[in-house]
């Protein structure tokens, strides 16, 4: 396998009706509302069961169109006080194109935004969430099987109730093996409910050979009977318990974005920072939201996509945030061929959030000299220090500047995060950045810049003033060097020859030595978030949903070989063989 795009769905319209063109079947009927509610939603109970916790966990076999999910948010929102992790399973996701038609025929607000945040069509886990939080959805694109087997190994809380919606079994055998009734019943608890539209004896005695209760539900008169049944066989699940309170250090963009994950789902948080919010890196005004993707389908090339597509769909809509494209641009054939590379790994004509673009292109569309770029189409440019305090504006989050004796139990405070993890050899330090406002260059109108910039030089272009930068300081220069260094860099694509500068900030980052993120346990009450570098906007979001999965016993949105790429540990065998690597100032 040569990429990591997954093949979508064949979506065809019959008299306005999505129609599965691989399964020869229907996505759902006329009646796809009211034929939820009498084929799942009533028969699974769950909207009367006492016997549940604050969060429900509802998973589906044939993710499909999103409508069971988003019609089971819907009744969890309007009749009850309780959260909802849904959990989807998915071999052929829908394009975006198809998310675009069938937004316009379901005016819910829940599907609109369901549809803006449409994950990628790439293999895997990804996670999005709705209503302030309170809804996360858990999608897996491949196949089912596989990601049954990743849920029963990394999830720990039990499934509440099953949806299987999978085709007509004739159509779709490979969702209705025994193999995958196993599947569920090793997901399931005593009380755990199944429904599923078909009404085959194969299925009925799948689901009864490995535990489950089943009955006939009557669906005159729009069909004869559907299926619906109670998990009564014994198993070695449990509920885990779910901490009430956590204690975070460190404030910037890492440590704000854990605090909100936590008290999204009922959590309270204490954050603490000496140096108050957004310090350091995270203290920027203008960074650019982009990913330094790779293209050799290694665990760090799948980490750094899927923050990306994690992050996107949080911040570009954001009211924190100014929406444009943002561009890679190649300036020698070494560059071009790794772009190429990338493109083939990503490129997707079917979801285009990424297009090559050769050199001819590159002048025509943006208007700039290149041999060749790489266009990320939904982008933005944010300012760090107006999110951190957008997202900490909730009132399960108390902010302290004084700690106390407590230790923490999220450390997320860059390079002083070594202080609280002694045990830990983590090879982070600081690199020191500086980025400069100026005034926006006098161009015609054919040449003004429509993109952000970002890769060899780093150009955020506005209105009133353009950001440039940023400076990769192993020890600090001075503020004057830093200024002619990012002038010098980025005179290609500002055009004028006098650049007038306008103000400057300077920060400190928190790197590496491998240049990706530090995210995981350190031992096993306490996590890290650090060393997020110049991609913190992308991956520091993404680390907070695997903290916050981690401790709330859920599938984490990231495969297991991604998460080794970034765990704490990684440096251990490192050192073995090499010693220690210093990093920074």
């Amino acid at each position: 396998m040569n990429t990591e795009r997954i093949e979508p769905a064949l979506l065809q319209w019959h008299n306005n009706e999505p129609f599965a063109a691989r399964y020869d079947d229907i996505y759902y009927s006329a009646d796809g509302q009211e034929e939820f509610q009498r084929v799942f939603l009533e028969p699974s109970a769950l909207m009367q069961r006492d016997d549940l916790g604050d969060c429900l966990q509802v998973a589906e076999l044939g993710f499909g169109t999103g409508l069971n999910f988003v019609l089971c948010a819907q009744a969890i929102l309007e009749n009850t006080q309780q959260r909802l992790h849904y959990i989807g399973f998915e071999a052929h996701p829908l394009a975006s194109a198809d998310w675009g038609r069938l937004a316009e025929q379901r005016p819910q607000a829940l599907f609109q935004d369901l549809a803006k945040a449409a994950p990628p069509l790439l293999s895997g886990w990804h996670r999005r969430g709705f209503a302030a939080g309170r809804i996360q959805l858990s999608v897996y694109h491949g196949d089912v099987l596989n990601g049954l087997e990743d849920l029963n190994a990394r999830q720990q809380q039990p499934i509440d109730t099953w949806f299987l919606d999978g085709f007509d079994p004739r159509k779709n055998p490979a969702m209705w093996r025994p193999e995958i009734f196993s599947a569920i019943a090793a997901s399931s608890i005593t009380g755990t409910r199944a429904c599923t539209f078909t009404a085959s004896g194969q299925v009925r005695r799948g689901l009864t050979e490995v535990g489950f209760d089943m009955r006939k539900v009557d669906q005159r008169p729009r069909k004869r009977e559907s299926l619906a049944g109670i998990f009564n066989a014994r198993t070695q699940r449990s509920r885990p318990t779910v901490p009430q309170q956590i204690r975070i250090f460190g404030a910037g963009i890492a440590g704000c974005s854990v605090a909100r994950e936590l008290a999204n789902q009922g959590i309270n948080v204490e954050l603490f920072d000496p140096n108050g919010i957004a310090h350091g890196g995270s203290r920027m005004q203008a960074s650019a939201l982009h990913c330094r993707l790779l293209g050799d389908l290694s665990a760090t090339a799948e980490f750094r996509a899927r923050a990306y597509h994690h992050a996107r769909p949080l911040l570009t809509h954001s009211d924190v945030a100014q929406p444009i494209s943002a561009v890679q641009l190649a300036l020698n054939n070494q560059e071009v061929a790794k772009q190429r590379r990338i493109d083939a790994v990503y490129g997707d004509s079917e979801n285009p959030w990424l297009a090559f673009l050769d050199a001819q292109a590159v002048s025509s569309q943006l208007g700039l000299e290149a041999h060749s770029a790489l266009l990320f189409r939904d982008s933005a440019i944010i300012n760090l220090p107006r999110l951190c305090a957008r997202i900490l504006a909730h009132p399960r989050i108390q902010f302290v500047q004084s700690a106390g004796p407590a230790q923490p139990d999220v450390i997320a405070c860059a390079s002083m995060s070594q202080k609280f993890a002694p045990a830990m050899p983590l090879e982070i330090g600081d690199v020191f950045g500086q980025l400069e406002w100026i005034a926006p260059p006098v161009t015609d109108e054919l040449h003004k810049l429509s993109v952000a910039i970002v890769g060899n030089g780093y150009v955020l272009p506005g209105t009133e003033q353009w950001v440039i930068g940023s400076t990769y300081e192993q020890s600090p220069w001075e503020a004057d060097v830093a200024t002619a260094h990012n002038i010098a860099s980025n005179r290609a694509f500002l055009g004028a020859d006098d650049i007038q500068t306008l103000k400057y900030q300077r920060a400190a980052r928190c790197v590496s030595s491998d240049r990706d993120p530090v995210i995981g346990k350190v031992d096993e009450c306490v996590w890290i978030t650090a060393a997020h570098g110049s991609m913190g906007s992308s991956s520091a979001p993404f680390a907070a949903s695997i903290i916050a999965s981690d401790m709330l016993g859920w599938i984490t949105p990231a495969s297991s070989r991604a998460l080794k790429s970034v765990a704490p540990d990684r440096f251990i065998a490192r050192q073995a063989r090499r010693g220690v690597k210093k990093v920074g100032a």
